[in-house]
C-alpha cells in the first residue's frame, strides 16, 4: 500500500497532549509503510520511467514471480502502461512495475512531470553511476570474492539480482553522506517506483542484512531534529512554547527544541507519571519528527562498510573514501567528460592478503583521515590535537606488536630498495602501512601539544624499523635533532653545572642521530645537507677539535653557489588582505611577485611561463609516457588510473630500470626527444596524466626541450625517474627562454623576506651541476630607476 504522507495541518493538533496518540500512529505509520508486502521481480529490471519500449504501445500484462525469502510467491498483473501505474498508486493497489531490458529497442520519451524534465547530460550522468557501481560489483566479484566472508558474498549476490532501478537508488544514496534521508525527498524517478525500490532495499533478505534502514531506528534526538528544515522548526518550536522561535538560527532552535526533552512541564511534574522521563520525552520528540518528514531511510552501516570496502579493493584506493573522488572520476569518463590515458589493464588478484587485511586496512586508513583532520585546526586548538592523541594511544599497543613482529624478520626487512623493487610498492596497501601513517601524525600532535618527550620517543620508534615509509626517515632523523638540541629542556637539577651536562648530553645525542643518518641508505640528499649543517653547528658548540670531528663520505654541508639577481617594484598594500604580496604590475595592473619578474625577464629580451613544476614534469611526462603505463602486474589495475599505483614509491625505477635506461640514453644521444614529444602530445592530449600540464602549447614544450639539449634533458628527466615523489615540487618558478640566443633560464622568485626551502635549494644545485643556466630573482620593494642599472 502506498501512501502519501501529508504534513500536519496543525502544529497545536501535533504537539500538544491530544496529539501524542496520533504521533503514536504516525510511529506505526512509518513501520507499516515499510512492511507492506513487496513485489520484485529479481531476474527483471524496474522500468525507466523515461524509457518505455515503443515497440508495444500497448502491452499485454504479464505474470512475473519473485522469490520472498525462500517461499516464491505469485505476484500480481503488471503493467507498464504509466497511467495504470500511478492509478494503482492512487487506488492502494499492489503493483510491480517490470519491464524486459532485452525488449527496449526504439525508447520512447514520456513527459510526467516536471520534475523529471531533467538535463539529458545530468541524466547520463545519474546513470553511469549505476554502470560504474555494477562494473566495480562485476569485476570484484569475479578476481577477489576471496576478500570477502560468505555471508558478504551472499550479500554482494543479493545485491546484483536487484532491479535496475533499486541498484540505482541505491548507488545514488550511497555516494551521498550517511545520513537520514526523507523518502519523500528521493528524486530519482517516480515516487511510486521509488518507494517501491526503498521497501525492497529495506527488507531483510535471507542469509544478509538490508541495504537499508527505515525511520524505526531512529533513536537519536539531535539526528532527529537536524531532518527539519528552518519553516519546520520554528513551527515545533512556537508549539513548544519556545520565545523567540522565528528570530533564531537554525542551530539555535534545534539546541532549544532538544533541550526541552531533558526538562519536565509544570503541569507533568504534579502529574508524577512514571512515563514522563527524559527518555520518553525524546522519543515523543522523535516521533513527532517522523510525523512531519514521513518515512525515513537510511545507509545500513553494514552493508555500507561493505559496499566502501568493495570499492577500496576496486579502486586500490589508499585515502578516505568520504575524502576521494576516483567513483566521481569514473563517472565523468564514462561520460566523456574526463579522459584517461589508453593502457593494458593487468589486474592483480593478490594485491590484499586476506580478508582481515582488507578489513584491518580500511579500519586503519579512516582513523588516518580522522587525525588528518584534526591536524588542520589551529595550534593552539589543543583539544583537537589531545583528541589525535588519544587516537593514536588507542593504537599504540598495535603498533609496538608490529614492531616486535618485524624485528623477528631482519632478512625480509634488511635489504635495499633495489632488492625488493617488485613488491615494495605493494606495502602501501597493507596495515603496517596504514599503521605508520597514525604513527606519523601521532608525532606532530605531540609537537603541536609540546609533549616533546613523547614526539621522541615516537620518532625513535619509527626510526627503529625499516618496512614502510623509507622516503620520511631523513625528515625524522632531522626531526629528532631539533629536539635534542631545541625543545628538550634539561631536566630540573640542583646547581648551574649540573644542568650544563645535561645540555651537553642532549647535544651529543643529537650528534649520534646525526652520524646515524649519514649511515642510513635511505636518507634523502635534500635532508643529508640538513643533517650536515646540523652536525656541523653541534659540533662546533660541543668544541670538539678537527681530528674528533664527523669525517663522512655523505657530508655535504654547503650547497652550490647560484646566481641572483635583483629586480625592484612598488609594493601595493592592503592592511585587510592576506597571503602572497601584491604589486604593481605591467601597464598597473596588480600582479604577484612572480608575475612581475616575468615582465621584468621580458625587458631583457627572454619569452617564458609561470610553470613552476609543470614544465619539467609535462616533459617528462610526454617522453616516459609508455614506459610509465608499462603494464606490469598489479600497477594498472583499473581504466580509471592517472598513473601506476607505484608512481610514487621508491620501487617505480627499479620495477622500469632497463626501459628507463635505454629511453635516457636515446633522449642523450640523439634528437629524438622532439619527436616523442610531437608524437604524445598530438596522441595524448587531454587525457589525465601526473604532472601533465596541457595549458603548457607544444611549440613551447619543443622550444625549451630544443634549447636545453639533449644531455640537460636526460639529466633531469633521471633525477625525475628516479626520485618523482621528492622532485615533483621546488623547481624553479619562471621557465624562460631567449630565442636569439637559443638559450633557456630557470629562475627562482622570492619576495621580500622570502627563503628558499632545501628542497628548491636541492634543485637550484642538480641545475648548476648540469650547467643548466638557473638564477634566484629577488624582488625588492622600490623604484626601479634609482637601484636598478640600464
Amino acid at each position: 500500500m502506498v501512501e502519501e504522507v501529508q504534513p500536519a495541518t496543525s502544529p497545536t493538533d501535533t504537539f500538544s497532549s491530544s496529539g501524542k496518540k496520533r504521533a503514536r500512529q504516525e510511529q506505526a505509520k512509518q513501520i507499516d509503510f515499510f512492511s507492506q508486502p513487496i513485489q520484485s521481480a529479481t531476474t527483471r529490471d524496474i522500468a525507466d520511467i523515461y524509457e518505455l519500449p515503443q515497440s508495444r504501445s500497448q502491452p499485454e500484462p504479464v505474470q512475473a514471480t519473485a522469490a520472498t525469502g525462500s517461499a516464491m510467491k505469485r505476484l500480481p498483473v503488471i503493467s507498464t502502461e504509466i497511467t495504470e501505474i500511478k492509478a494503482a498508486g492512487a487506488a492502494n493497489k499492489k503493483v510491480a512495475v517490470v519491464c524486459d531490458s532485452t525488449a527496449v529497442s526504439s525508447p520512447k520519451r514520456y513527459k510526467i512531470s516536471s520534475r523529471n524534465r531533467v538535463d539529458q547530460a545530468q541524466s547520463s550522468e545519474r546513470q553511469s553511476y549505476l554502470e560504474i557501481f555494477d562494473r566495480i560489483l562485476q569485476t570484484v566479484m569475479q578476481n577477489e570474492m576471496h576478500l570477502f566472508s560468505k555471508v558478504e558474498q551472499q550479500t554482494l549476490e543479493a545485491f546484483s539480482k536487484l532491479d535496475h532501478h533499486s541498484r540505482h537508488l541505491y548507488t545514488r544514496i550511497f555516494m551521498r553522506k550517511q545520513a537520514w534521508l526523507r523518502v519523500s525527498g528521493l528524486n530519482y524517478g517516480e515516487q511510486v517506483i521509488m518507494e517501491h525500490s526503498c521497501r525492497l532495499l529495506s527488507a531483510q533478505t535471507s542469509g544478509s542484512e538490508p541495504f537499508l534502514i527505515t525511520g524505526e531506528a531512529l533513536d537519536s534526538c539531535e539526528d532527529a531534529i537536524s531532518l527539519l528544515l528552518l519553516p519546520e522548526l520554528k513551527t515545533m518550536a512556537r508549539a513548544k512554547g519556545i520565545k523567540q522561535a522565528t528570530s533564531k538560527t537554525k542551530e539555535a532552535l534545534c539546541a532549544a527544541i532538544i533541550k526541552t526533552t531533558k526538562q519536565r512541564t509544570v503541569t507533568s511534574f504534579f502529574r508524577k507519571s512514571k512515563s514522563d522521563s527524559a527518555q520518553q520525552r525524546q522519543t515523543e520528540l522523535i516521533q513527532q519528527v517522523l510525523k512531519i518528514t514521513g518515512p525515513l531511510v537510511r545507509l545500513h552501516p553494514g552493508t555500507a562498510d561493505l559496499f566502501e570496502r568493495v570499492h577500496m579493493v576496486f579502486f586500490r584506493s589508499a585515502t578516505h573514501l568520504g575524502d576521494n573522488n576516483t567513483m566521481r572520476s569514473a563517472v565523468l569518463a564514462n561520460i566523456g567528460q574526463i579522459r584517461f590515458p589508453r593502457y593494458e589493464v593487468a589486474r592483480s588478484s593478490d594485491l590484499f592478503a586476506s580478508r582481515d587485511d582488507v578489513v584491518r586496512y580500511k579500519a586503519l586508513v579512516e582513523v588516518g583521515y580522522k587525525m588528518e583532520v584534526l591536524l588542520t585546526s589551529l595550534v593552539k586548538e589543543t583539544e583537537q590535537h589531545r583528541q589525535g592523541w588519544e587516537l593514536y594511544l588507542e593504537h599504540r599497543q598495535e603498533w609496538h606488536t608490529l614492531l616486535k613482529y618485524l624485528k623477528q624478520q631482519p632478512a625480509a626487512n634488511n635489504c635495499g630498495i633495489e632488492q625488493m623493487s617488485l613488491d615494495y610498492w605493494r606495502r602501501h596497501f597493507t596495515p603496517g602501512w596504514a599503521l605508520v601513517r597514525i604513527v606519523e601524525r601521532a608525532a606532530r600532535f605531540a609537537a603541536n601539544l609540546k609533549q616533546f618527550a613523547d614526539e621522541r620517543d615516537v620518532l625513535e620508534s619509527l626510526l627503529s624499523q625499516d618496512s614502510y615509509r623509507l622516503s620520511k626517515r631523513g625528515d625524522w632523523y632531522e626531526r629528532l635533532v631539533l629536539l635534542y638540541t631545541t625543545y628538550l629542556k634539561p631536566k630540573q637539577v640542583k646547581g648551574k653545572g649540573a644542568a650544563q651536562d645535561q645540555q651537553q648530553q642532549h647535544l651529543y645525542q643529537a650528534r649520534d642521530m646525526c652520524i646515524r643518518a649519514l649511515n642510513d641508505v635511505h636518507v634523502n640528499r635534500v635532508s643529508l645537507h640538513a643533517i650536515s649543517r646540523q652536525l656541523h653547528i653541534i659540533e662546533d658548540k660541543l668544541g670538539l677539535p678537527v681530528d674528533q670531528q664527523v669525517s663522512h663520505s655523505r657530508l655535504c654541508v654547503e650547497w652550490q653557489p647560484v646566481q641572483e639577481r635583483v629586480f625592484y617594484g612598488m609594493r601595493i598594500r592592503n592592511g585587510m588582505r592576506r597571503g602572497p604580496s601584491v604589486w604593481d604590475g605591467h601597464d598597473g595592473v596588480p600582479c604577484s611577485v612572480e608575475q612581475l619578474a616575468l615582465w621584468r625577464y621580458r625587458e631583457l629580451g627572454y619569452t617564458g611561463v609561470h610553470s613552476e613544476n609543470a614544465m619539467v614534469t609535462t616533459l617528462f611526462g610526454l617522453l616516459f609516457w609508455d614506459i610509465i603505463f608499462y603494464p606490469l602486474p598489479g600497477v594498472l589495475d583499473t581504466e580509471y588510473q592517472s598513473q601506476p599505483l607505484d608512481m610514487g614509491s621508491e620501487s617505480f625505477y627499479f620495477s622500469r630500470r632497463t626501459m628507463i635506461e635505454q629511453r635516457l640514453a636515446e633522449i642523450n644521444d640523439t634528437d629524438c626527444y622532439g619527436q616523442i614529444i610531437s608524437k604524445v602530445y598530438a596522441r595524448e592530449h587531454g587525457s589525465e596524466c601526473v604532472g601533465i600540464s596541457w595549458d603548457l602549447s607544444c611549440e613551447q614544450l619543443l622550444t625549451v626541450a630544443k634549447h636545453m639539449g639533449g644531455k640537460r634533458l636526460a639529466a633531469i628527466c633521471r633525477v625525475l625517474a628516479t626520485e618523482y615523489r621528492l622532485k615533483r615540487s621546488g623547481f624553479p618558478d619562471l621557465c624562460l627562454w631567449n630565442e636569439s640566443t637559443g638559450s633557456v633560464l630557470f629562475a627562482e622568485v622570492k619576495g621580500p623576506k622570502d627563503k628558499l626551502s632545501e628542497t628548491q635549494r636541492d634543485w637550484l644545485d642538480i641545475l648548476t651541476s648540469q650547467n643548466i643556466d638557473v638564477e634566484v630573482c629577488h624582488i625588492r620593494e622600490g623604484d626601479a630607476r634609482d637601484y636598478e642599472d640600464h
